[in-house]
């Protein structure tokens, strides 16, 4: 994964029935992750405490340069070398 990628994780909550209808779960913690292992880890956990089938969501992965959306304690820096520039999401202390 490219270093200036994180994630989101979108999560929606399910009522049971013959027509089952999905909303959006509106949580206080963050939702935007500094990279895809790290959403993931958290989607398992989040799943894991809601009843079975109750519960779906995914993390997908967005340019938090594009967005301008990076999770608490992150940054992005851009190094030149040879005339290319790459920009990189790193952790930053406050």
């Amino acid at each position: 994964m490219d270093s200036s990628t994180a994630a989101v994780m979108v999560l929606l909550l399910c009522s049971q029935g013959d027509a089952p209808v999905c909303k959006s779960v509106n949580a206080a913690s963050s939702r935007v992750f500094s990279s895809l292992s790290e959403c993931r880890s958290s989607l398992a956990k989040e799943l894991a405490r809601a009843p079975i089938g109750r519960m779906v969501g995914r993390c997908q992965v967005v340019d938090p340069i594009v967005t301008g959306s990076l999770p608490a304690g992150y940054t992005t820096v851009i190094v030149s070398r040879g005339g290319k520039a790459a920009r990189y999401v790193v952790p930053h202390k406050e």
